[in-house]
């Protein structure tokens, strides 16, 4: 569109230019023998008789012809435009036509005229050029609204489906009240809310999904964990049923596959969330012994008296933590765990085993997300390298925290828990 507001405004120079020329040119043109109105001429002849003795006077009259004046010495006395013939002589060589004056009986001298009627005479076609001049000046004031009005919101309209096909949603398009397509323009910054919207609501229910899916996936781990060890420990009592035995590694293998499935889910999951959700409410700090005697599976747990309060938790998700933490100290430990619970700015809960800990230039490392240590993969134990990255992530959702550490005899995972308020 602006290009066609250009090529209009380019026009209409040109012609204006054009039309000035022209009237320059007609303004300025060469004497020309023709028809001769004699009584207009014999008219003028007779007013220049009457103004003799005040020749100015005649400059005010609007006379067809052009023409001049000499005396009768020769010299010109009067002339109505300046690039008229300077002497007679060289005036009636180009056709100018001399006709005597007389007053009172007595020549008194010569007036010289362009035979050609001077219509097109330079007032006239000043006339003409003020004229066009105030009609291109309009023509530009039209083109100016024109550019306002239309050009420019049809620019900003561009500009602003370009930005929706590239996905910015979040910027408003400009309205203006004077703008005759303001509600053309209203209907597509109403089109760029409405998909905005959408987007937010595709992308909650995407998080949700995976939110679950990660929730799922880890939440069967723990059980399917479980399976496994009892299967093995079903194993070593039945080893003298050969049946029984095959039929158990049977379901150990299944086991197995189920928990190499579940590892790629929330692998997955948590690559494209990064997190998972929490829900914090306030719960008795008693819950713990439960949570404590669901996970061990190996009746290898043995936990002191808890401090009686109340605590910030989300139940699922502290499952988990313990869930990892323990099923870590049986793949790696398989010693006896200790459980001490104390109040320090919180309630502080020490998960102890008696292992070979983690090797110290490890320990920064064993909590972040995918890493294995060293000893895990020296022992070939199946796992991704996320419980303890999951269970930090998640005691921090909650307004706690975890830490790890080795200690001379073992090894320590020590988990604060936020106080209600």
């Amino acid at each position: 569109m602006k290009k066609y507001v250009l090529i209009y405004f380019a026009a209409a120079t040109l012609i204006f230019i054009g039309f000035l020329a022209l009237a320059t040119t007609r303004s300025v043109h060469t004497p020309q023998q023709g028809e001769v109105d004699t009584v207009a001429i014999n008219e003028i002849v007779r007013t220049i008789a009457h103004t003799w003795e005040n020749l100015e006077a005649l400059e005010t009259q609007g006379f067809i012809y052009r023409f001049f004046i000499v005396n009768n010495n020769g010299e010109r006395v009067f002339s109505t435009a300046e690039d008229l013939p300077s002497n007679e002589a060289s005036a009636i060589r180009i056709g100018f036509l001399p006709i005597t004056i007389a007053a009172d009986e007595r020549i008194i001298g010569t007036a010289l005229f362009e035979t050609t009627p001077s219509t097109m005479g330079p007032r006239v076609s000043n006339e003409l050029i003020l004229a066009f001049l105030l009609l291109w000046v309009l023509n530009a004031g039209f083109i100016v609204v024109l550019y306002m009005t239309i050009v420019r919101p049809f620019s900003r309209i561009q500009r602003f489906a370009h930005k929706i096909s590239l996905g910015i949603l979040d910027e408003s398009l400009p309205i203006s009240k004077n703008n005759i397509f303001g509600l053309f323009t209203q209907s597509f910054d109403i089109m760029r809310e409405s998909l905005r919207d959408a987007r937010h609501k595709q992308h909650k229910a995407e998080r949700a999904h995976k939110e679950l899916i990660a929730s799922l996936s880890h939440d069967i781990k723990t059980p399917v964990t479980s399976i496994r060890l009892i299967t093995e420990l079903l194993q070593v009592s039945a080893k003298d049923h050969p049946t029984i035995t095959e039929k158990l590694k049977t379901i150990d293998a299944k086991a197995s596959q189920i928990d190499r499935l579940m590892n790629d889910m929330l692998h997955s999951a948590l690559e494209e969330l990064g997190e998972l959700s929490v829900t914090p409410v306030s719960t008795d700090s008693g819950v713990f012994l439960d949570l404590f005697k669901n996970a061990d599976h190996l009746s290898k747990i043995k936990t002191c008296p808890i401090p009686s309060c109340l605590v910030e938790i989300d139940m699922v998700r502290i499952e988990q933590v313990i869930g990892n933490i323990i099923t870590n100290s049986y793949k790696y430990a398989g010693t006896d765990i200790d459980v001490s619970f104390s109040i320090h700015d919180g309630l502080q809960i020490d998960i102890s085993d008696y292992g070979k800990g983690v090797e110290s230039e490890e320990i920064e490392l064993i909590t972040t997300k995918f890493y294995r240590g060293s000893r895990a993969k020296t022992l070939q134990k199946e796992g991704e390298g996320l419980g303890l990255y999951v269970s930090k992530q998640l005691m921090s959702k909650m307004g706690g925290g975890m830490e790890v550490f080795n200690r001379d005899d073992g090894f320590t995972v020590r988990l604060w828990v936020k106080l209600s308020q």
